[in-house]
């Protein structure tokens, strides 16, 4: 859908809710002008008076009272439709809230209509039965070319990859996206404008929402055994592409990874983005509740994912960001989350991990959120040669010229993240020793990590026990493994 649609399908949903009698319709947004604009095309002819804490109504400046204005909205004749800008900070007042009810009420014979444009709301419970509610999406890449073009033109400077700016600039809102291209055109060097754009992005996402745009920084190459995910990841590729629905096959949700910690679960979550040629974001939970709105937090996310769109949704230990509390505020940010994953059409793949799986709610687990549910065990044989030979190259060292297959025999509790641990272990003794990496330097490094599975082995037996009936294994059937690990 262009940013045209979209914006003659918000006009369209702002004038079915005038004409089904809704007093009052606030429109959740950080682009005022733009709600304007749209508030203006949908009722047409009639005059629009607009409200501000600083300039009162224009026919009425004295009115800096937001309980005053309300009490005089639609009362003008000539205005009977009304825009109250940030009205949001006024509705924890007793008389406010009495205001808007008498306004609704008079609003049944005078057919006055009050909007609210602000970027995040809590309606007062008193009169939530009379406000209807509108999420403004962010501009689309119509738009977005409308905006660079109007900058060029402005500035009489061009980019060099307009398309690929437009693309960089999803995500961001009108203003958000004309400074990015601004700041492009004045990149010192010319093929860094789109790179630029993304800086801007970044910035912008970790400021206004609980969003990390990342750079992927593994492939699925480097991620050691896990065969069938990896596999099944491999087989999903094609069903990004629009033959895919041609086929009459959906775009793939997500995927749910669980198990044992340090067995890379992560790593799978971003090699996704890799091998789906999508850019990945990163959804943190932590920072969505440290926000003054967390159901706001998450609804501005999931908005600006869908935005993007394609991308890789990361939601790393998703178990610990929607555990219970006893004030609800997770329970009405996790309810958000799981409409949003159940009704979401567009292209966000959601990658999320768990390490906590008694703590995952069965809702969450079910298909049609996640395409699938896999399970993460502990390394066999074949997959710890295989992991720590990964991390001796990633370290510059030649794995041929080390005996990987009798360094492991011993290692059955070991996870990737602890192999990995070996071989920098081994590497700080090499090194202070004033020599290079020698065999005898893994099998002391080893010796001397004690892995967490040893610790806790009832756990991980727990782990084991749910994955069972719950999840699909991510490596090939471990007692299938074992005959040759024997």
């Amino acid at each position: 859908m262009s940013a045209g649609d979209l914006d003659r399908a918000v006009g369209y949903a702002i004038r079915r809710r005038v004409a089904a009698g809704f007093p009052i319709v606030c429109l959740v947004t950080h682009e005022e002008k733009r709600a304007i604009e749209l508030v203006r095309a949908a009722v047409g002819a009639e005059p629009v008076a607009i409200w501000t804490a600083t300039r009162g109504f224009e026919h009425a400046p004295e009115l800096v009272v937001a309980e005053q204005a309300i009490a005089q909205a639609g009362m003008q004749e000539g205005t009977r439709v009304t825009v109250l800008l940030d009205v949001h900070p006024y509705l924890s007042e007793p008389r406010v809230v009495r205001a808007l009810r008498e306004f609704a009420q008079r609003a049944e014979q005078t057919g006055s209509v009050m909007f609210w444009v602000t970027p995040w709301v809590d309606v007062p419970r008193e009169i939530e039965k009379d406000v209807a509610m509108l999420d403004v999406p962010l501009p689309g890449a119509d738009d977005l070319s409308a905006l660079l073009a109007g900058e060029v033109q402005r500035s009489g400077r061009r980019l060099q990859d307009p398309e690929g700016a437009v693309l960089a600039a999803r995500g961001l809102t009108g203003a958000e996206a004309a400074r990015a291209f601004r700041l492009a055109m004045t990149a010192a060097d010319p093929h860094g404008a789109v790179a630029e754009i993304v800086a801007e992005k970044k910035r912008m996402m970790r400021r206004s929402a609980a969003l990390e745009l990342t750079e992927p920084d593994v492939g699925l190459d480097d991620v050691g055994g896990l065969e069938v995910l990896k596999s099944w990841l491999r087989a999903r590729v094609p069903a990004f592409r629009e033959s895919a629905r041609a086929f009459g096959l959906p775009e793939p949700r997500g995927v749910l990874v669980c198990g044992v910690q340090g067995c890379g679960k992560s790593l799978v979550a971003k090699a996704a983005s890799r091998v789906f040629e999508l850019p990945l974001v990163r959804l943190d939970f932590s920072a969505v509740f440290a926000s003054s709105s967390p159901e706001l937090a998450i609804r501005t996310a999931t908005r600006i994912a869908e935005a993007v769109a394609p991308v890789v949704l990361w939601v790393d230990e998703i178990e610990k960001g929607l555990a219970a509390d006893a004030s609800g505020t997770h329970a009405r940010v996790f309810g958000e989350f799981l409409v949003w994953m159940q009704e979401k059409s567009a292209a966000v793949f959601v990658a999320a991990t768990a390490n906590e799986v008694e703590q995952l709610p069965p809702e969450l687990v079910r298909r049609g959120r996640f395409d699938d549910v896999f399970f993460v065990d502990l390394p066999g044989v074949k997959e710890r040669e295989e992991i720590l030979s990964i991390h001796m190259r990633r370290h510059g060292r030649d794995p041929s010229r080390y005996p990987i297959a009798e360094l492991t025999k011993g290692l059955e509790h070991f996870s990737g993240a602890e192999l990995e641990q070996v071989v920098i272990g081994a590497l700080f003794r090499a090194f202070g020793a004033s020599r290079d990496l020698s065999a005898e330097d893994l099998k002391i490094a080893a010796k001397e990590t004690v892995p967490l599975a040893s610790m806790y082995e009832e756990r991980v037996q727990a782990l084991r026990t749910w994955a069972a009936t719950r999840a699909r294994r991510a490596s090939a059937d471990r007692r299938t493994l074992e005959l040759f690990e024997d």
